[in-house]
């Protein structure tokens, strides 16, 4: 009785010895996080790293606010047919309720302003610091969208008589004025959505 209960006992430790060794081959890895990723490390020494990440840089949404030819705004050679979405310095040569007749000009300040009127055969530097180039005869129809606001000059040689009116409003008294300034109108989806006069010295 006494050598079967000893073969027992030695049967069952020789078990619990195969699984402790089992066990211990097979040892669930380690895991190690940081600002990279996730490393994991398994019993046998051989580890996994994490896949290198890319960050994108973030998108330049920086704005100028002279265009490629030098001229303010979204310049002044757009190419011809309709104006593009942007703001396009001019003159208003005929409006009604639907629709602004626009000539468009070119618009320079500064170093530019003193570069486009060299190039023309003008005083440079220009005086009061800008020139305007208006060599392109093309005379543009765009619509204007309802709701559109007109800053405007009452008294067009006063600046501080600035304010803003609705456009329908800017169409009557505007033309009771004996002189029209170069206006900014800004376009989105093909449309006029807001009209500024240039006021100059």
């Amino acid at each position: 009785m006494t050598s079967t209960r000893s073969a027992r006992i030695s049967a069952l430790l020789l078990v619990v010895g195969v699984l402790a060794t089992a066990c211990n081959g097979s040892a669930a890895p380690s895991t190690t996080t940081n600002g990279a990723g996730t490393t994991t490390t398994h019993a046998d020494g051989t580890t996994i790293e994490p896949a290198p990440t890319t960050t994108e840089a973030p998108e330049d949404t920086t704005t100028t606010t002279a265009s490629l030819d030098g001229a303010e705004g979204s310049g002044c050679a757009p190419g011809p047919g309709a104006l593009p979405d942007g703001t396009w310095f001019g003159f208003v040569t005929v409006a009604d309720a639907e629709e602004i007749q626009f000539d468009l000009a070119c618009w320079f300040t500064g170093d530019a302003a003193a570069k486009a009127a060299a190039e023309d055969g003008e005083e440079s530097p220009p005086p009061n610091d800008y020139y305007v180039r208006n060599s392109n005869e093309t005379i543009r129809e765009v619509p204007v969208a309802g709701g559109t606001e007109v800053t405007w000059y009452p008294n067009i040689g006063d600046p501080t008589t600035e304010t803003t009116i609705d456009y329908s409003t800017w169409l009557t008294e505007a033309d009771e004025r004996d002189f029209m300034p170069g206006v900014w109108i800004e376009i989105k989806a093909g449309e006029v959505v807001e009209i500024a006069e240039q006021w100059v010295p």
